[in-house]
C-alpha cells in the first residue's frame, strides 16, 4: 500500500468518526443548507420582537439656550487654551443690547417690545455666565495639570 493511499484512508476514517460523533447528538453534515434545523420555522412567522406593538420613538427636548461667544471660546479652548482666558473675561463684562440706529430695518429684534428684549438679554446673559464659568474651571484645571506635570518633570530631572 502506498503512502498516499494510507493517508487517504486515515483522513476518511478520522472524518467519519468525527461525523459519527456529531450525528449522535443531532447534527447532520449535508451539503444542502436548506436542511438546517434553523430553517424549520416557517418564513411567514415573525421574530418574537416583532410581535409587540411598535413603541413610539423617544421624545427629545430642545435646548432653548442661545449660542454665545463664551460657548465657542470654551469649546475652542481645548484646541487653544488661551481662549479660556478670553471666556473668563465675559464673567466681568456687562451684556448690553446693541445700540439703536436711525434706520428701523436694522434695529435689534424690531418685532419685540422692550420687556421681551430684556427677557432675551437675560437668557443670553445666563448662557454666557454658564459658559464663562466653564471657561474659568477649564483654565484652572489646565493650569493645575501643567503645574503638576512640570513639578513631576522637575523632580525626575533633579531640579527640585
Amino acid at each position: 500500500m502506498s503512502a498516499s493511499s494510507a493517508n487517504h484512508l486515515l483522513e476518511h476514517a478520522s472524518r467519519s468518526s468525527i461525523e459519527d460523533a456529531f450525528t449522535s447528538v443531532g447534527y447532520s453534515f449535508s451539503a444542502d443548507t436548506r436542511e438546517s434545523r434553523h430553517d424549520l420555522r416557517s418564513s411567514a412567522e415573525l421574530p418574537p420582537y416583532m410581535e409587540y406593538e411598535a413603541l413610539p420613538p423617544p421624545e427629545y427636548t430642545l435646548k432653548d439656550e442661545p449660542i454665545t461667544l463664551a460657548m465657542y471660546l470654551f469649546k475652542f479652548g481645548f484646541l487653544f487654551p488661551p481662549f479660556w482666558i478670553l471666556g473668563m473675561f465675559i464673567l466681568s463684562s456687562p451684556l448690553r443690547a446693541p445700540p439703536a440706529t436711525d434706520v428701523a430695518d436694522e434695529e435689534w429684534l424690531p418685532d419685540k417690545t422692550d420687556a421681551e428684549k430684556q427677557i432675551v438679554l437675560d437668557k443670553i446673559r445666563r448662557a454666557e455666565l454658564k459658559w464663562g464659568r466653564r471657561c474659568l474651571i477649564a483654565f484652572v484645571a489646565f493650569t493645575l495639570i501643567v503645574i503638576a506635570a512640570f513639578s513631576v518633570w522637575a523632580a525626575l530631572c533633579g531640579y527640585l
